[in-house]
């Protein structure tokens, strides 16, 4: 898909099978329904058998693939998230949407159950010639974002004490601490620095922020790292020494050895498939 004349929204009910069981990833959000049951998309190597209005969200970065579809599997919405890092709730709590990539439909679960109304009104109202339509499309999907956010962080907090007071607390803290190191994850970074910065104990840290990640302090600092990483792999004139150090690595082989755990291949491979697979999807 193309962002075509100007604008900052794609959406459509047609996939492009070309990329039916090739891994492949995207610097933009996408947000998909799946319209039958079966379909088959594989997010980080986690595969996701999916049914019908089942929701997927697939993050910048994220490694995946389709399989056993068909063009019109899916409703695809495609958007930079830019759109909205702008706010600053979203900025504070991405951690948590990066956590939820498949939801289940469940017409009992009022937001889930709006979220996939929401998405299903976007196709008739992006091929229309309404005034402002897309300004509309950004309205809705902010609309979405606040009902998934809702279901992420309720979902979260099931995990914690079953406090409300506490566990909200615990949640704001959480998201807090993530957004710090997300912010300077390319510096010298560790479990006492964060604990301070939030003002608790390391043990307390490190035992709720295992619970709201499920991640260690070292593994989340690391894959915020790779993250910082994936667009410059793919500047075929970046070095992968600079692009090491530059992201916070304190060794090239740390850095390989990380990538490749995180993302099934080296940092190498990583851009020369993914400049093929640019290639030949642009003939």
């Amino acid at each position: 898909m193309n962002f075509n004349n100007g604008k900052k929204i794609n959406v459509s009910k047609k996939i492009d099978i070309h990329f039916s069981g090739k891994m492949h990833w995207h610097p933009f959000i996408e947000i998909l329904v799946s319209l039958y049951d079966n379909n088959e998309v594989t997010i980080n190597y986690t595969k996701h058998v999916l049914k019908t209005n089942d929701l997927v969200i697939i993050y910048p970065g994220d490694l995946h693939c389709f399989d056993h579809i068909d063009e019109n599997a899916f409703i695809i919405v495609q958007f930079p998230l830019d759109l909205l890092m702008i706010m600053s709730d979203f900025n504070t709590n991405i951690s948590i949407f990066y956590q939820y990539h498949c939801i289940k439909y469940d017409p009992s679960n009022v937001d889930a159950d709006r979220m996939i109304i929401l998405i299903k009104q976007l196709p008739d109202l992006y091929d229309s010639d309404a005034l402002f339509n897309e300004v509309r499309i950004y309205s809705l999907l902010l609309e979405f974002f606040v009902m998934l956010g809702r279901y992420c962080v309720n979902a979260k907090k099931e995990g914690f004490s079953g406090d409300a007071r506490s566990d909200y607390k615990a949640t704001k803290l959480m998201a807090e601490a993530c957004l710090y190191i997300s912010q300077n994850c390319t510096s010298p970074l560790t479990l006492d620095d964060v604990s301070h910065h939030i003002g608790v104990s390391k043990y307390y840290f490190s035992r709720m922020f295992n619970k709201f990640t499920n991640m260690t302090f070292i593994d989340f600092l690391t894959t915020e790292r790779i993250k910082r990483t994936e667009s410059l792999i793919l500047n075929p004139n970046a070095r992968i020494t600079d692009i090491a150090f530059d992201s916070g690595f304190s060794s090239v082989s740390s850095f390989n050895r990380c990538f490749k755990k995180i993302k099934g291949i080296s940092p190498s491979e990583f851009r020369e498939t993914m400049i093929d697979n640019a290639f030949q999807s642009h003939p």
